[in-house]
């Protein structure tokens, strides 16, 4: 069980420096954003899990699940509020609506002129 849990642990270190590499590396926000957020959990799943393996203790698993079920609640929130923020600072082609646009335009109270406007009828 040694060489499995070392081998899960190197691996998990290597994705967290391939997220670290990618932050620094990554020319646009959203690469980066997405290389903070994949890369390293996968790497503290397998680091977590490798550990879990070697230490065989109750009290251990339990806290390196928790620590991973944390991770995993709190990065995609974190990474969704960066995107959020940094929402019109970025250069994006957008296909479809931008529904976020069109809801903050509606939240501060200004309304869309599409053409389409059910009180005109």
């Amino acid at each position: 069980m040694h060489v499995v849990s070392g081998v899960l642990i190197v691996l998990g270190a290597a994705f967290v420096m391939a997220g670290g590499i990618g932050v620094v590396r990554f020319g646009d926000f959203l690469s980066r954003t997405h290389a903070q957020a994949k890369a390293p959990t996968l790497g503290l799943i397998l680091c977590a899990t490798g550990a879990a393996i070697e230490l065989r203790s109750a009290v251990a698993i339990c806290t390196l699940a928790l620590v991973v079920i944390l991770q995993l609640i709190t990065v995609p929130v974190g990474t969704h509020m960066l995107g959020r923020a940094a929402h019109g600072t970025i250069d994006v082609a957008i296909d479809e609506v931008d529904e976020l646009a069109r809801d903050k335009r509606e939240w501060s109270g200004e309304r869309e002129t599409d053409g389409d406007d059910d009180a005109a009828r």
